[in-house]
C-alpha cells in the first residue's frame, strides 16, 4: 500500500497545515526532496514531496503560479512551503494555482525541520515496502500450491489477487487459457494479443494507453514458447514484478513437465474421472477434480461419441493432446465409442465446440455438453453425484446431436433437460417397449439397441448398421421384428419421433 499525501498531512507531530490542492490528497509519495531552485521541476521525475522556503521566489504572482504549475506538470505529489524565512505566509497566488491544478500545498512551521518530514516519509515508505515484501513472500507459496493442486488457471487467480491487477494467460497461438478476474475484458484481451503479436519471441513488452499499463511476459524454455502472461492495470513496482516473475516460472515448469510425468498425471486424472462417473468421490479425488474446476468450484462435462471404437481411441489421444496444448488439465475417459472430458464450470459452449472441431477433422463425431455442477458444498463435503449428473446430461445432449454438431440442452431449453419430462418419457418407455425389452433380456438379442440406432440415424440403414457393426440386412430383419412385436409402422414420422424421445429420456 503506497504512502499518500493524506497520510503525511495527518501526522500531528509534524504540524503541517494544508492550504490548497485538497483534490490531490490521495497522490502517492515515493520520496522527499528539498530545493530552492526556481527550476526545481526540471530535476523531478514524479511522486516527490518538494520542500522549499521560497528564498528565490520573487513577489511576482505570475512567477509564483508558473512555479506551482511546473511542479504539477512533472507529477510532483505535493509542495511543502516553509514559512518564516523567505515568506511569513504562503503567497495567495501559489494557493490559487495549487487549487486550480489539485496539487496539495501545505505549510511547514518554522520550528519543524525539513529533515523531520523526510525521515517520517522514508520510514513510512520503508514500512510499506517491507509489508509488501512480507505479503509477496506469502503469495509465492500460495501460487506454488495452486500450481500443484489446481494448475495454471489457479496460478493466474492467485497472481491477480496478489498484485490487484487483471491477469491473462494465452497459449502459444494467442488463445485465452485463463483470466482473473473472469471473464476477460474483450478490449484488454485484444490489447494484450496485439502486444504479443509485435514480437512473439521477445521476453516481455510494455504498452501504456489511457493511463493503463499493458505488460506481457513470454512463458517458455530456451527457444520454445509455451504461452504469454499479460498484466493489465497500474504500473508494477519491484515487488509486483517479482511476483509476476514467480508466476511465469511456475507456469513454464507446469507446461514443461517431462512427458512421463504428464502421462502419469493424465492417467491419474482419468482414473479419478472414471470413479466420479461411478459416484465415488472422496476428499483425495475432490482435490484432483478441482484441477478442472472454475473459481466457484464448478465443472461441466462434455461427451463425444464416435462412429467406432478405433475412432474413439484415436479421438481420446487427440483430445488429450489438444487439452495439453490449451494448458488444460487432462480429464479424458473413454468407454467404447464414447469419450468424456471435464471443462471449467464457467467455460462457454464455444470451448466445447472448438474441441469438437478439432476432433471432427479426423473422425465422424458428435458432442454434447452438460450443465455446470459444484464439486462440494460449503462444508467441503464432496458431491459424489455431481460429475455423473453433468456427464449424464452431456450424454443425453450428445445423443440428440447430429454428426459434427454439439448440443447444449440447457441452453436450448430442451424438454429433455427437464427432470419431470425425462421421468415421464422413461416411464412410457418401459411400458411401451416392454415386449422388446423382455425379448432382449430373455433371448440375448439386441432389438432395443438396434431400434435406437435406427431412430438416431433418422431411418438411414447404412449409418445405423455401421454404428451397430452389423450388415444392413441384419438390421432390416431386426427392425421388421420390432414393428411386429410393437404393432407399429416406423415409416410414420410421428411414431419415430415419439419412440426416439422415449428412448432418449430413458437413456438419461
Amino acid at each position: 500500500m503506497s504512502t499518500s499525501v493524506r497520510w503525511l498531512i495527518a501526522q500531528r507531530s509534524l504540524e503541517l497545515a494544508l492550504h490548497a490542492g485538497g483534490a490531490g490528497l490521495e497522490r502517492p509519495i515515493d520520496s522527499a526532496v528539498s530545493s530552492e531552485l526556481l527550476t526545481a521541476a526540471e530535476w523531478m521525475v514524479g511522486g516527490e514531496v518538494l520542500l522549499t522556503t521560497g528564498l528565490r521566489l520573487t513577489d511576482d504572482p505570475a512567477e509564483q503560479q508558473r512555479y506551482v504549475r511546473s511542479l504539477d506538470e512533472v507529477g510532483v505529489a505535493a509542495l511543502g512551503f516553509g514559512v518564516g524565512l523567505g515568506f511569513d505566509a504562503i503567497p495567495q497566488a501559489m494557493i490559487s494555482a495549487a487549487d486550480d491544478v489539485g496539487l496539495p500545498l501545505f505549510e511547514v512551521p518554522l520550528h519543524i525541520p525539513f529533515s523531520a518530514i523526510t525521515r517520517a516519509l522514508l520510514d513510512q515508505i520503508a514500512a510499506g515496502r517491507s509489508a509488501r515484501l512480507v505479503s509477496a513472500t506469502r503469495a509465492q507459496p500460495r501460487m506454488t500450491r495452486a500450481a500443484v493442486a489446481r494448475g495454471p488457471a489457479a496460478v493466474v487467480g492467485e497472481l491477480a489477487d496478489a498484485i490487484e491487477r487483471r491477469v491473462l494467460l494465452l497459449d502459444a497461438n494467442h488463445a485465452e487459457v485463463a483470466s482473473s478476474p473472469a471473464p476477460p475484458d474483450p478490449n484488454d484481451l485484444a490489447r494484450v494479443r496485439a502486444l504479443v503479436a509485435r514480437d512473439p519471441a521477445s521476453a516481455g513488452a510494455v504498452f501504456v494507453a489511457d493511463d493503463v499499463t499493458f505488460m506481457v511476459t513470454r512463458i517458455g524454455s530456451a527457444t520454445r514458447t509455451f504461452g504469454f502472461l499479460g498484466v493489465v492495470g497500474a504500473p508494477l513496482d519491484e515487488v509486483n514484478r517479482m511476483l509476476v516473475g514467480h508466476a511465469t516460472s511456475l507456469l513454464a515448469i507446469e507446461y514443461a513437465k517431462p512427458q512421463e510425468v504428464r502421462r502419469e498425471m493424465a492417467l491419474l486424472q482419468t482414473d479419478v474421472l472414471g470413479s466420479a462417473l461411478d459416484g465415488v468421490v472422496g476428499p483425495t479425488a475432490l482435490r484432483v477434480l478441482r484441477r478442472a474446476a472454475s473459481p466457484d468450484d464448478a465443472v461441466r462435462a462434455v461427451v463425444f461419441t464416435f462412429a467406432g471404437d478405433a475412432d474413439a481411441e484415436r479421438g481420446q489421444a487427440r483430445l488429450t493432446d489438444e487439452l495439453e496444448r490449451r494448458w488444460r488439465p487432462v480429464f479424458v475417459h473413454r468407454a467404447g465409442t464414447e469419450v468424456a472430458t471435464l471443462l471449467r464450470g464457467d467455460d462457454p459452449v464455444d470451448v466445447a465446440i472448438g474441441l469438437l472441431s478439432v476432433l471432427a477433422t479426423a473422425a465422424t463425431v458428435r458432442g454434447g455438453i452438460g450443465p455446470p455442477v459444484r464439486l462440494a458444498d460449503a462444508a467441503e463435503t464432496p458431491d459424489a453425484a455431481a460429475v455423473a449428473t453433468s456427464v449424464t446430461q452431456a450424454r443425453l445432449a450428445c445423443r440428440s446431436a447430429a454428426v459434427g454438431q454439439l448440443v447444449d440442452l440447457d441452453d436450448a431449453q430442451s424438454l429433455l433437460a427437464v427432470d419431470p419430462v425425462r421421468q415421464a418419457l422413461a416411464d412410457n418407455h418401459d411400458r411401451r417397449l416392454a415386449p422388446i425389452l423382455d425379448h432382449d433380456r430373455l433371448q440375448g438379442t439386441a432389438l432395443h439397441r438396434s431400434l435406437l440406432a435406427y431412430l438416431e440415424a433418422n431411418g438411414n440403414w447404412g449409418s445405423a448398421a455401421t454404428a451397430l457393426g452389423v450388415h444392413r440386412h441384419t438390421l432390416r430383419s431386426r427392425i421388421e421384428r420390432v414393428e411386429d412385436m410393437l404393432a407399429i409402422d416406423l415409416a410414420d414420422a410421428r411414431t419415430r419421433a415419439e419412440l426416439l424421445l422415449m428412448m432418449l429420456g430413458a437413456d438419461a
